[in-house]
């Protein structure tokens, strides 16, 4: 390759998206080395080494038609109208013309249609299934692609068998916050940070919030690394680009294997259920809401008579305990608990009016 090409090649991480759909295109991008994903609506396909993405848009100077993604790091040749021809500089000017019209002849389609370095993605590493209990649905549909300008990659290494691996954490600067719910959900206009929530090792499948990850115990750790000795994983995991709403899910699964197995402490079993209540609820899966919430009410109950935290520790609990019985049915129970927290002495004065104001609610109801 030319030294002037050389100089127009650039390499991204995996999760950047290159264009999106509707974009103006000011460049193509030839794969060099890596994969990425082209989106649009429900058609995905993958590219790798000696696929162009972006080519048609770009020569015929219009706007993007789908979505690209790199789903590993990625490194591309970058050609644009000021070095598309110093590119080819060397090489027979037709390829460039050929190029041209290659790009011209794509039929317009709703389809996706490529034609150099199409991969076929074979199904890998432990599934869905394998992971989720018996009869539990797996639900469709992706993250949706927009989320991956509000995450960013960083590498980590495995607390258990040292494997480096490439997770993905929210640039909470950008976040845009619509509500804080009763039950502390921060929900955002933009993101749904629990999807990104678990981090998880794609060897030994170590499965943990990524705020703890590397605070995990040697002694839990070390738990960890004598279930994998004794029975290794068959497979391994790892989050698609942009990631599936059942591979979301099926990583809370393989963290709840991680609490029972290293002995996690009450409100890490509550605070995860608490969270995968909040994803079933949004998809409108009410039945694994309901059983959620009970999972969580169960450890955020013991978590309250087992654990010493401050005053307004305990309000939150508390508050948490309200809305989960009311989820559940429990009205009495409810009030209960929003009476401790109004009443607590001491505490934060904040919790207390949020406890006496959802008690007016009740009473109102």
């Amino acid at each position: 390759m030319s030294e002037v090409a050389v100089n127009h090649i650039q390499s991204f991480s995996k999760g950047t998206v290159l264009f999106s759909l509707g974009d103006s295109a000011s460049a193509a991008y030839f794969i060099l080395e890596g994969k990425a994903l082209a989106i649009k609506g429900e058609q995905q396909v993958a590219l790798g080494p000696g696929g162009f993405l972006g080519a048609a848009a770009f020569f015929k100077e219009a706007a993007h038609t789908y979505t690209a993604v790199c789903s590993t790091e990625l490194k591309v040749l970058v050609v644009t109208k000021e070095t598309s021809r110093a590119i080819v500089a060397g090489q027979p000017a037709i390829a460039l013309a050929l190029m041209r019209e290659l790009a011209l002849q794509i039929p317009q389609t709703e389809e996706l249609v490529f034609f150099q370095g199409r991969l076929e993605e074979k199904a890998e590493g432990v599934s869905a299934q394998q992971i989720l209990p018996e009869g539990h649905p797996v639900f469709a549909g992706s993250v949706p692609v927009e989320y991956g300008e509000l995450v960013f990659p960083v590498e980590v290494e495995c607390r258990a068998c040292q494997t480096k691996f490439t997770a993905m954490r929210p640039r909470t600067s950008r976040l845009q916050l619509q509500e804080q719910r009763p039950d502390f959900r921060n929900v955002y206009r933009n993101f749904e940070p629990n999807f990104f929530y678990i981090w998880v090792c794609p060897k030994c499948l170590f499965a943990y919030p990524e705020r703890q990850y590397n605070r995990v115990s040697a002694r839990a750790v070390s738990r960890w690394q004598e279930a994998v000795a004794a029975n290794p994983p068959q497979a391994s995991f790892e989050f698609d680009t942009p990631r599936t709403i059942h591979q979301v899910i099926a990583s809370y699964f393989l963290a709840l294997k991680t609490y029972e197995v290293t002995g996690a402490s009450p409100d890490l079993w509550a605070n995860l259920w608490l969270r995968l209540m909040w994803i079933y609820e949004d998809l409108e899966a009410e039945e694994l809401a309901l059983q959620a919430a009970e999972k969580a009410r169960t450890y955020f109950a013991e978590s309250l008579a087992t654990t010493a935290r401050s005053a307004a520790g305990d309000q939150r609990l508390y508050l948490i305990l309200a809305e989960l019985d009311l989820r559940l049915g429990s009205r009495g129970d409810a009030y209960r608990n929003f009476h401790a927290a109004a009443t607590m002495t001491g505490g934060d004065p904040r919790i207390k009016r949020m406890a006496s104001d959802r008690i007016q609610d009740l009473r109102a109801e």
